[in-house]
């Protein structure tokens, strides 16, 4: 029976998915490889941090397989770092249509997309796969607001598992944004799939070996998404006024003629939509839909990008430690080794003199006695202990000079973490530390540059997404929310026509990216600040007292602020009349 045209279709839709994912695991490999190892040796997962031929071996031969991790401490301390100074983005207005109100709007709602996508672990999921074994990802998604509704919210989504996105590998901006095609699998457990895909078959690939693992693993199913870009051509016009339509669906010239448009120039580019579907490699799961979007939705945070032999690496913050780790390994291993194996010190002792006392001389070691008996005996010193084994030297050696051959790889210092170092001043402590933190800035740039991509597909998405009237909450930047109505009809001015109101469709907007404090340690330092400039200015108490306490964040601070502009404003105005100020009044 000849096949239907849908059918053929299909057949070469899914052609054309494996042979994607055949290119993406093939010329990513070597990423992938390294970015799993670093993250078994940075968690030290199964032993991640011993050769496992070495570590078989002397467990084999009941030795110890010592791990001391070094270099943990300051992966967490690069996180740590990150989230008292998260990157952050701000919308600005740059056309002559945009509005800086409407981007003040733009700025509150992506904060509140932020706050109820819990972004802040959404990134920090990100960073630290970006910073321990060099690849991150995050997403856009899309979803209804509620059960009930029809109008549809963006969120942020976290990519747990780095090593599940596949993107098209001839992508060569550093946001991968210019990408043709993306992939991201789950496992999917096989009831779990017979119940969400009853009429799709649970078969694997057959006989494909060039593929990482298997599609079918027996009790779980790989299920994959499939972003793909597919070309098409779009024509644009201009009107007289200046404003760029694109014709398509309703809007055709004829429509834009009727509304009194007058269109001065007409193009045709080309241009390209974004696809999604899922597949399970065998036959597609769900059909094809576009994307809101013009770029596809998976954010990448890299570590340090490199290019050796026209091939592309990743390297993340550990892995140039991992050597010096390894041989750390080794020799505090030799050390406890060689301690473990040393006899305790013995006593030196004629068989003579403890004669009548061996219970007490076995137990010696065991309970605490306040004397042990002995025979004195004519000729013969009495008993004494031999000096411990110490440690050899070379060990010690070995082990302080591998210490530091991973603060150099990582470019991190214990005095830059808080070790007391030869700084006394706070200037050269913090100076010290800043100095550190130059070396692995890096990491907070992507992941700033990550957000900033993410910022600006959420600027696309927004007029799209929140399309019809409706009240949006936003977030300020003091975290402070309220509502704004968007997209409401109003009348024109003098009655003609009905207008926009926070129109969200109109105008162009970018990003800038900064990093630093967030808003409520801004308010710790500015109040501190305050605080010490009464030393050295106390005449300016009457002015810098209320602003201590509005700016304050402990319970009370604002009550207590409002009876101190209270007294501050009676006093103020009785010494414009002249008369005497009460007993205690701030002056």
């Amino acid at each position: 029976m000849a096949k239907s045209k849908k059918a053929k279709a299909d057949e070469d839709f899914l052609l054309s998915i494996k042979d994607n994912y055949r290119t993406s695991v093939d010329q990513w490999d070597h990423i992938y490889t390294a970015a799993e190892d670093d993250i078994r040796f940075v968690y030290d997962v199964d032993g991640g941090q011993w050769p496992s031929a070495e570590r078989d071996r002397r467990t084999a031969a009941g030795r110890p397989v010592i791990t001391s991790n070094k270099i943990l401490k300051f992966v967490r301390q690069l996180r740590g770092d990150m989230m008292m100074n998260r990157p952050r983005i701000k919308v600005i207005p740059v056309d002559d249509k945009s509005d800086p109100q409407m981007a003040e709007l733009y700025n509150g709602l992506i904060r509140q997309i932020e706050y109820l996508s819990s972004a802040e672990i959404v990134y920090d999921t990100a960073y630290m796969a970006a910073v321990s074994c060099s690849i991150g990802f995050f997403r856009l998604v899309t979803q209804y607001e509620s059960d009930e509704s029809f109008d549809q919210i963006i969120r942020l989504k976290r990519i747990v598992n780095p090593l599940s996105v596949h993107f098209d590998p001839m992508a060569l901006e550093f946001t991968l944004e210019d990408a043709r095609y993306c992939f991201i699998e789950e496992m999917v457990e096989k009831k779990m799939f017979e119940k969400l895909y009853p009429s799709a078959d649970a078969t694997a690939f057959a006989g494909d070996a060039s593929l990482i693992g298997e599609w079918d693993t027996g009790e779980n199913i790989r299920v994959a998404e499939y972003f793909y870009k597919e070309p098409e051509k779009k024509t644009i016009v201009q009107l007289e006024t200046g404003d760029r339509i694109g014709l398509g669906g309703k809007v055709t010239k004829e429509y834009i003629q009727s509304k009194g448009g007058r269109i001065v120039k007409e193009r045709t580019v080309d241009t390209h939509k974004v696809m999604w579907c899922k597949t399970n490699g065998y036959e597609l799961l769900e059909e094809p839909k576009e994307w809101v979007g013009s770029n596809i939705p998976i954010i990448p945070v890299f570590g340090d990008e490199i290019v050796v032999g026209g091939k592309r690496y990743y390297l993340s913050h550990t892995r140039g430690a991992k050597g010096p780790q390894t041989m750390y390994n080794y020799w505090a291993t030799a050390a406890t080794e060689n301690v473990a194996l040393t006899p305790k010190n013995p006593y030196v002792v004629d068989h003579r003199q403890i004669k009548g006392f061996e219970n007490e001389w076995k137990e010696a070691n065991l309970e605490k006695r306040k004397f042990i008996r002995y025979n004195a005996i004519a000729g013969l010193d009495k008993p004494h202990k031999e000096p411990q084994s110490q440690v050899p030297a070379a060990i010690i050696s070995m082990m302080q000079s591998t210490a530091y051959d991973i603060e150099d790889h990582l470019g991190r210092y214990e005095s830059s973490k808080g070790e007391a170092g030869n700084e006394r001043s706070g200037k050269a402590i913090i100076a010290r530390i800043a100095q550190s933190d130059k070396g692995t800035y890096t990491f907070v740039n992507n992941l700033e540059r990550a957000i900033v991509y993410a910022g600006r597909q959420m600027i696309e998405m927004i007029p799209k997404i929140y399309d019809t009237p409706r009240a949006l909450s936003i977030m300020g930047e003091d975290g402070q929310q309220k509502t704004v109505k968007v997209n409401q009809p109003v009348p024109m001015a003098g009655g003609e026509g009905v207008g926009i109101a926070n129109d969200l469709s109109v105008g162009t907007y970018d990003l800038i990216a900064t990093a630093g404090a967030s808003y409520s340690s801004k308010r710790q330092e500015m109040t501190a600040m305050m605080i010490e400039s009464l030393q050295y200015a106390p005449q300016l108490a009457n002015v810098i007292a209320p602003l201590i306490f509005k700016y304050s964040d402990y319970p009370g601070a604002e009550e207590v602020y409002a009876e101190v502009k209270k007294q501050m404003e009676a006093a103020q105005q009785q010494a414009q009349q002249g008369q005497p100020q009460p007993q205690g009044q701030p002056k």
